[in-house]
Parts: structure tokens; C-alpha cells; sequence
């Protein structure tokens, strides 16, 4: 299992990665980094979440996911629960579910 670097980071430095990053931002009060995905159909909505969690399990690292089938959005908020803020786990993290596009 991936250990994770629970080092603290800046909020320069979340602002500086999330403006690298596609639709994520950085959530000063929940001291969050959240992305809402919009899907127009379920199945692929579930496909995009299996791929997502299987990412949480390789990585180690196990976010907030809120699925709002009103909206069809997927909502995604990564924290270091231990440390009450962004760490450097969570910015790695962003970066490989960027990569997933969805």
C-alpha cells in the first residue's frame, strides 16, 4: 500500500497546482480541493466512478464523493482528514484523477 506525504503545502501552492489542474479548486473553508464532474447518462457516471476508486485503493487516498443524481453530477472533495488541510498527498492525487478525464 502507498504511503501517503502527509506534508503541508501553501495556499499559494494549492492555487498554484489547481491552476495546472482541469475544473478543480481549492475550498478555503473546508480546506478542500473539489471537482464536479457532469455526466448525461448513469452507466457511464458508474464506469467513471469504478475508475475512481480503483485510483483511491492504488493511491491510497479515499476522498468525499457525493454523486447528485438530480443534477447528474459527481462531486469530488480531497482532504487529509488527519491533518485537517491539503497536503501533498492530496495534490498527487488530484493530478492522477485529472488524468481521467471523465
Amino acid at each position: 500500500m502507498k504511503e501517503e506525504d502527509k506534508t503541508l503545502v501553501s495556499e499559494a501552492e494549492i492555487e498554484q497546482v489547481v491552476s495546472e489542474l482541469t475544473g478543480w479548486t481549492y475550498d478555503a473553508e473546508t480546506k478542500s480541493l473539489v471537482r464536479v464532474w457532469s455526466f448525461e447518462k448513469f452507466v457511464p457516471t458508474m464506469a467513471f466512478i469504478r475508475q475512481l476508486t480503483a485510483v483511491m485503493d492504488q493511491e491510497n487516498h479515499h476522498s468525499d464523493l457525493v454523486l447528485d443524481g438530480r443534477s447528474k453530477t459527481l462531486t469530488v472533495k480531497v482532504t487529509t482528514f488527519s491533518e485537517n488541510a491539503v497536503t501533498r498527498a492530496d495534490l498527487e492525487f488530484a493530478h492522477v484523477v485529472d488524468g481521467l478525464g471523465g
